[in-house]
């Protein structure tokens, strides 16, 4: 199989391919993009390639990390999570798109809070119907 594996940070796609180089694995791609905008991949017969199971572990507030780090609590507010929900919302869409039928879609926050998790996959599934 093919992993493609995608970050919107330069420096963590550099940091992934040399850990790839030194693990041995060789069959992933890494690519650097927008995810919202994550371009058209083709595969071997020149077709839009849809994937089996597709990863959205999308940017959050991190409301959910206040065992590591105590202070969160005080620095959290709603608009964090407000401002992120559009963003969110647009990167699970196009990781739907790129799903085959049957395939298999997780969606993934390090947040508690449900404006950046329920209500994103509320308004992912009314989109799609």
């Amino acid at each position: 199989g093919l992993v493609v594996a995608n970050d919107a940070d330069l420096k963590r796609c550099s940091t992934l391919v040399h850990q790839l180089r030194y693990s041995g694995m060789s069959h992933c791609v890494v690519t650097n993009e927008q995810a919202q905008r994550m371009p058209p991949l083709l595969g071997p017969s020149g077709g839009l390639l849809l994937f089996d199971r597709v990863l959205c572990d999308v940017p959050c507030s991190g409301d959910g990390t206040m065992r590591k780090a105590p202070d969160m609590w005080r620095r959290w507010r709603p608009e964090a999570a407000l401002g992120l929900h559009p963003l969110q919302v647009e990167i699970a869409v196009r990781g739907l798109e790129l799903t085959k039928v049957g395939g298999l879609m997780v969606y993934s926050t390090c947040s508690l809070n449900p404006i950046e998790n329920e209500a994103v996959v509320s308004e992912v599934l009314r989109r799609s119907q």
